[in-house]
């Protein structure tokens, strides 16, 4: 089996287009779960980027942002060494596919690096917090959590850590660090006592190991989680998704009889309600089990064996039904991502920070050239290398990373303008999809505000404050400088 590398972030925000990673750790363990080595890194606050008072509360990065000498740009180039070390594995984490992938990754992009690097070349992801719930929703025992004011286990990793652990270090609490301790802990934990969960968990790290495993079995229990608890399903493989190419599952404690006697407009009406019939199985690390375990939970105890694999026949026997359902979802997330665009959202689809994924991937040619970048002896030649790149994305993020390294490296206009550029958009007074200066100075202000607010937190947010209140006069100087040209001219 291939080792494992737990993996977490902590970033100055919570957009994974805009934050900037601020901290990052790992601990590589065996088959065993044994450490094999680890790192603990974490730079300083990227120029040109607001971090978010509530984030910076919430992991304690202020002051490794004022202390550390270490720049973002040498940060994300030690991580890519660890990431060749390490490689091939496993690379696990808390909830990363909701965060730590993706921001992974558009870090990776805006810093000219292999974006894909931990899910390619033999790297597949493993994503421990749906695991853990499937754990504690087949093996209640197997985990010790708080309970939520519904009865819902409660699998925040500060909660889980005091619960399980005791022993653990408390003063590392609110670091990547102490979440990738805690996380191996856990891991280990549902290895002992939920090791049926543990082991097929492992075989859907891998996209193609997940979808064959989806449409092999006629039944399979999965989980899906939603409003705060987490429910097993008895399903079935349906199709793919027409645009997302996920694989969709039918539920099974749905008789497919009377859906399939709905006209298509009937069919799609009753898809477009609550209570979905049919659901996605996204290959981001499924949970695919033995149908077993649903037939140990209602509805499907009730339901039966005999007559899900009836249902599963029915569904598999009726291409049109297929067909139409198909037809159906496609349409609707068609209409509903419409419906959803506004011109604010036109306006930020523009933004090259949002781009990674509808822009596609670089040309064989400008990954060679960003190669070239990393490999350069000075920023002066970088400048050079950035300016040969075709897609116009990664040429925007070359020439800022030498911004916000070395700025004499580049020449006096393309300086100029990236940072007044840089500074309308710190300053913006719109609400927009980063943080801005106008909008952190508000969050402290609400933050001062809260009723009860203890003193240590209070110190915290003054403290960010006077960092926010530098980088105004900083930014404001720009903009000053530039309308006295204006006047002149």
């Amino acid at each position: 089996m291939k080792r494992i590398a737990i993996i977490d972030c902590e970033s100055n925000g919570s957009s994974t287009s805009t934050a900037r990673i601020i901290s990052i750790s790992g601990i590589l363990v065996n088959s065993d779960l044994v450490e094999l080595d680890r790192f603990e890194f974490y730079c300083s606050n990227v120029p040109g980027y607001i971090p978010d008072p509530y984030s910076l509360w919430v992991n304690r990065g202020l002051k490794k942002l004022k202390e550390t000498n270490m720049s973002h740009f040498n940060m994300m180039t030690e991580l890519h060494k660890y990431i060749r070390k390490w490689s091939p594995c496993i690379w696990a984490s808390w909830n990363g596919i909701g965060f730590d992938y993706p921001l992974i990754q558009k870090e990776n992009y805006k810093s000219l690096l292999p974006i894909y690097a931990t899910n390619t070349n033999g790297n597949e992801h493993a994503d421990f917090l749906p695991v853990a719930r499937s754990s504690k929703l087949f093996y209640p025992d197997s985990l010790e959590t708080n309970y939520s004011a519904k009865k819902n286990p409660i699998f925040k990793l500060d909660d889980l850590g005091p619960k399980n652990f005791p022993d653990l270090d408390s003063s590392l609490h609110h670091t990547a660090t102490h979440d990738v301790e805690v996380t191996l802990k856990v891991i280990q934990k549902l290895k002992n006592k939920a090791k049926p969960i543990y082991d097929s968990a492992l075989m859907t790290t891998g996209k193609e190991s997940a979808r064959k495993l989806i449409q092999d079995n006629q039944l399979f229990t999965t989980v899906f989680y939603y409003f705060g608890k987490a429910r097993s399903f008895a399903a079935t493989y349906f199709f793919d998704h027409q645009l997302y190419n996920w694989p969709m599952v039918y539920c099974l404690e749905n008789d497919p009889k009377d859906l399939m006697a709905l006209d298509y407009k009937s069919l799609k009406e009753t898809m477009k309600r609550p209570g979905k019939f049919i659901r996605a199985l996204p290959l981001k690390h499924p949970i695919v089990l033995n149908v077993s375990y649903a037939l140990n939970t209602e509805p499907f105890k009730t339901i039966g064996i005999k007559k899900l694999t009836e249902r599963s026949k029915m569904i598999k026997n009726n291409p049109k039904f297929a067909e139409n359902c198909s037809k159906a979802i496609a349409e609707i997330a068609e209409e509903r991502k419409k419906k959803k665009q506004s011109e604010k959202d036109k306006k930020a689809e523009l933004d090259p920070h949002n781009q990674l994924y509808s822009g596609g991937f670089a040309s064989t040619k400008d990954q060679e050239i960003m190669k070239k970048f990393h490999e350069a002896k000075n920023w002066e030649e970088r400048y050079k290398i950035a300016s040969s790149l075709e897609d116009r994305r990664f040429k925007f993020f070359g020439f800022r990373l030498i911004y916000q390294n070395q700025p004499e490296a580049l020449p006096k206009n393309v300086y100029n303008q990236i940072h007044l550029e840089t500074a309308k958009r710190v300053l913006s007074l719109e609400e927009e999809s980063f943080t801005t200066i106008p909008m952190a100075e508000h969050l402290i202000d609400s933050i001062r505000a809260e009723k009860d607010i203890n003193k240590k937190k209070l110190d915290y947010m003054n403290e960010i404050d006077e960092m926010i209140k530098e980088m105004r006069i900083i930014y404001e100087k720009v903009l000053f400088k530039s309308e006295q040209k204006k006047d002149i001219a």
